[in-house]
């Protein structure tokens, strides 16, 4: 029997995060609430068939070996104001608005204190990651399937009868995907760590982008945008000083 009972201990060791108990919510001292990515592998990238694909989104095999948190939501305006002390925001007027017209450069800075408020590593999430947690296990071209309404996210939607907005939304407005995140379409478009350029050939673990490049990645889409610009794999780049009243930010970061 304790030879059993050991044995059965070993096996649910063994077992991969994901297959045990998920740990919970964290939300830091600045009020960020974090959900847990499980490590996992998915399909990175679109399918040929998938309509207004571009070329740069080959599809290929992502291996994702640890999991990690990531932010539930946007960084919010009053969020940057309290470690920033500016709100460089050009929409105001509402509670829980998320922060844009930031540069990947003025990000680095915000995590930079952040990191020294709350003693966590965060940092921004690479393309791979942000892809990852974005599909939470679908294979659509969106992560509430293979289109997407005015209901669901906060994009340009005069081109398909749907409501434009023609500004931000609060970061809770609209609903999360499966796992937990809001915005990943919609809103505001979100600052990645990864220089921009090609995929890697073939399978890839742990990818983090090129060595070195002139474009920073950034994903999601935002308010402005059309829903093509809004799926799950369509990538996207600026000069790390750009700022714009569609772009905002997210963090995240691996557990200690």
């Amino acid at each position: 029997m304790k030879r059993l009972i050991g044995l059965i201990g070993a096996l649910a060791g063994a077992l991969p995060l994901h297959a045990q108990e998920s740990p919970r919510p964290y939300t830091n001292s600045l009020g960020m609430k974090f959900v847990w990515i499980p490590p996992g592998t998915f399909l990175m990238g679109s399918p040929p068939d998938e309509p207004d694909r571009r070329e740069n989104e080959v599809q290929h095999h992502v291996r994702l070996t640890r999991g990690f948190y990531m932010g539930a939501h946007l960084v919010t305006q009053e969020q940057w104001q309290a470690v920033m002390g500016i709100n460089p925001s050009h929409f105001d007027g509402e509670k829980n608005l998320p922060v844009e017209r930031v540069s990947w450069t003025d990000c680095q800075e915000f995590i930079k204190k952040v990191r020294a408020k709350d003693k966590k590593l965060y940092r921004l999430p690479t393309e791979a990651e942000w892809e990852y947690a974005c599909r939470a296990g679908t294979t659509t071209a969106y992560a509430f399937g293979a289109t997407l309404s005015t209901d669901q996210a906060n994009f340009n939607g005069s081109g398909q009868k749907g409501r434009y907005l023609e500004k931000t939304t609060p970061i809770d407005h609209f609903p999360a995907n499966a796992w937990g995140l809001h915005d990943m379409h919609g809103n505001l478009i979100q600052w990645l760590q990864d220089w921009h350029g090609e995929y890697p050939a073939g399978k890839a673990v742990d990818p983090q982008g090129p060595a070195e490049g002139k474009l920073r990645s950034l994903r999601g889409g935002s308010w402005f945008y059309e829903p093509r610009y809004c799926r799950s794999a369509y990538r996207c780049a600026a000069g790390q000083g750009a700022r714009a009243g569609d772009i905002g930010v997210r963090l995240c970061f691996f557990p200690e």
